[in-house]
């Protein structure tokens, strides 16, 4: 079979941390397969990203999504075998008839539903999302590494930030994964010896909390909605800490092996994003029955406490911070 592989093609449209999470399936094809050629379909936001890593031959997205185009994309490749890590209807569609192996990812959406729903967890053996990446195609690559891997990706090794610093990134798409303000403000205003990147995607609302962020301290060095993929990710790989919520930024985070403070609001371990690092440290509320109350975030708390963020204590995500800064400074 592995002599048979030769071209080879990756459906995920989105988002950041997703695709990130697909490089240690790329990493273990390719020592597996390295005369194999991979294509990786996507979104054209994503196009930028995927052009860091060195183990996709060719990157294919259409503007807008056009199903049609993005069908042709796949008819016309003529490849041995296509694995599907969105599985929506739009991959359906563009792979379904195509006369090619398709190998799709399992999204386990019953459970995460009865979980959400009715707490009712049948998720407890809990699988990471990269894992299921490499799972949905291990039998047929013959993949026997089932580790998380560092990626090596292609930017400027050259610091665009010359000082000391840390990255915090205080945005996400939801409310009931985003971190309060004000605690953000107190984690900023407890940090004296380092300066601060501010990041996040470029979009109003997140620009605008950075913004209001950035008034207070003269250490902040706001990038938010500024940088792209390949200087975010020189920002990143150069920070002494990375502190953020439950998102794409962890992902990059962790892709690289640097130090993460993670704070997890409505989201659980069980829905396979939870970090790999053993380095990373989470701050969640285990205690709350109504958590998870979804399993993407939501732009409300359900019951108006938001307790999964709020009973969390910064005083201890601060001390978190300082001692591991401090531990750094003396070593």
């Amino acid at each position: 079979m592995n002599k048979l592989i030769k071209k080879i093609l990756i459906i995920r449209f989105s988002s950041l941390g997703d695709i990130v999470l697909s490089f240690s399936l790329l990493s273990t094809i390719k020592e597996n397969h390295p005369e194999a050629v991979i294509h990786y379909l996507t979104g054209e936001k994503y196009y930028t990203l995927l052009q860091l890593n060195s183990n996709i031959n060719l990157i294919l997205y259409s503007k807008s999504y056009n199903r049609n185009e993005l069908r042709e994309y796949v008819k016309k490749g003529v490849y041995d075998v296509i694995v599907d890590l969105h599985k929506n209807p739009l991959s359906y569609y563009c792979t379904i008839f195509s006369g090619t192996k398709v190998l799709r990812l399992k999204k386990d959406n019953l459970k995460k539903f009865l979980l959400v729903n009715f707490k009712l967890n049948l998720l407890k053996d809990v699988t990471p999302v990269f894992l299921k990446y490499i799972n949905s195609c291990k039998q047929f690559f013959r993949l026997d590494d089932n580790s998380f891997r560092i990626s090596e990706l292609n930017f400027s090794k050259v610091p665009l930030i010359k000082d000391k610093y840390i990255v915090i990134a205080p945005c996400s798409r939801h409310f009931t994964k985003t971190y309060p303000y004000k605690r953000f403000e107190q984690i900023i205003k407890s940090i004296s010896d380092y300066k601060i990147a501010l990041v996040s995607d470029n979009v109003s609302n997140e620009t605008a909390l950075c913004a209001q962020l950035a008034e207070h301290s003269k250490n902040i060095i706001n990038y938010s909605g500024k940088l792209n993929y390949k200087s975010l990710s020189n920002v990143i790989y150069f920070s002494k800490l990375i502190i953020c919520n439950d998102s794409g930024i962890l992902h990059l985070a962790e892709a690289f092996g640097k130090k993460v403070v993670s704070l997890f609001g409505s989201t659980v371990k069980e829905f396979g994003f939870y970090p790999q690092m053993k380095s990373t440290v989470i701050f969640e509320n285990n205690l709350l029955k109504c958590r998870p109350c979804s399993h993407i975030g939501k732009n409300y708390c359900p019951r108006k406490h938001f307790k999964c963020m709020e009973d969390i204590s910064n005083a201890k995500v601060i001390s978190e911070i300082n001692n591991y800064l401090n531990i750094d400074e003396e070593s």
